[in-house]
């Protein structure tokens, strides 16, 4: 009850500091410029280190606008925060298909995309760990009904790592139902399967890559179970067209940052590693390079041809088929996916 209320009390507060931000639609440069503000929503991941490129070099500025950055854990209270119009833009992988379905969110493009990063892990004495072979299309995929059904899993609902759940469960012939999914955030979520507590846990990087260092075993991985996953940028609804013009310095601005990360990796680690310590998150050098390895930042060249919108399609319609939205969230995929905003690449 008392983290209960304290997140209402933080969420709150962070409404009211947004709300009194909002107020203020310019902002003074040092060199007495006067610029509209933006208000960015981004998260302590790789998928809004290119938002924080720009806000620490100053693209934005360079760019003719002002970023005011609004943090947040996930892209599931990003969500949320959405619902009481406290951003504009922003960025996030799999939460965007709740967004999409439940709070109208808008995706105008896409940031990166990645082949690793996102697994389920056991621990070793499991017998899920030792049970191989259930599936004979998916060869890596561990587990089977006789040792999975019944378990606690744990994991953020609606994200991307509650989507891997589901193609697991899919994959092993279970259903969401005959399973315990408990929503927890990934840090605690990986104590709770260090101390016994849970079953199983789905991970995004960095936790991703602490099961691995301590011989946590893997037993099913995004891509493992035949999906590539996309990070996406995404809008308010209620901005797109009264901030249509911003919308689009920062969707070039934030395109312009992707490719320098994408061609300095040396520097992207630093800056990664930077970013996720202000953020206060615990971790090494070598995480940052191996979640920037498995990460393809695009860039303006990688849209000619490029359908956006398609990760987002497949997942949607996966959370429909498992019942975890209602059929009518169909209409919003097909309304709410617009290539407005990287059109001139195409």
């Amino acid at each position: 009850m008392f983290k209960k209320n304290l997140f209402v009390i933080i969420f709150t507060l962070l409404f009211m500091i947004s709300c009194n931000k909002s107020n203020n639609s310019t902002y003074l440069t040092e060199d007495g410029v006067e610029l509209p503000v933006l208000r960015v929503a981004s998260m302590p991941s790789i998928t809004c280190l290119a938002t924080y490129y720009v806000e620490k070099n100053k693209l934005d500025e360079k760019n003719g606008f002002k970023m005011e950055v609004i943090m947040f854990d996930t892209g599931a209270p990003m969500n949320e925060a959405l619902a009481a119009d406290l951003w504009d833009v922003g960025a996030m992988g799999g939460a965007a298909v709740t967004g999409v379905a439940n709070y109208n969110e808008m995706i105008i493009g896409e940031i990166l995309e990645s082949i690793d990063g996102q697994g389920i892990f056991v621990r070793p004495d499991s017998p899920i760990a030792q049970d191989k072979g259930y599936n004979k299309d998916f060869t890596n995929v561990l587990g089977s009904p006789n040792t999975v059904k019944g378990i606690t899993v744990l994991a953020p609902v609606g994200t991307a790592q509650h989507f891997t759940i589901l193609k697991w469960l899919d994959k092993i012939g279970l259903k969401p139902t005959d399973v315990n999914i408990v929503n927890m955030d990934s840090v605690q979520a990986y104590q709770a399967l260090q101390s016994k507590r849970c079953d199983a846990v789905s991970l995004n990087v960095p936790t991703f890559f602490n099961a691995i260092n301590d011989g946590m075993v893997q037993v099913a991985n995004l891509a493992d179970l035949g999906t590539r996953y996309v990070e996406m940028i995404v809008a308010n609804s209620k901005s797109i067209e009264s901030k249509k013009d911003l919308i689009q310095k920062y969707v070039d601005t934030i395109l312009e940052a992707s490719e320098a990360i994408k061609n300095d990796q040396e520097m992207a680690a630093d800056l990664f590693m930077e970013f996720l310590k202000n953020n206060g998150m615990e971790v090494t050098r070598e995480d940052c390079v191996a979640d920037l390895k498995r990460a393809n930042f695009l860039t303006k060249e990688d849209f000619k041809g490029r359908k956006i919108g398609n990760f987002a399609v497949e997942l949607g319609k996966f959370y429909i088929e498992q019942g975890q939205l209602d059929a009518s969230a169909q209409e919003k995929f097909d309304n709410n996916i617009i290539d407005t905003f990287i059109k001139a690449y195409q």
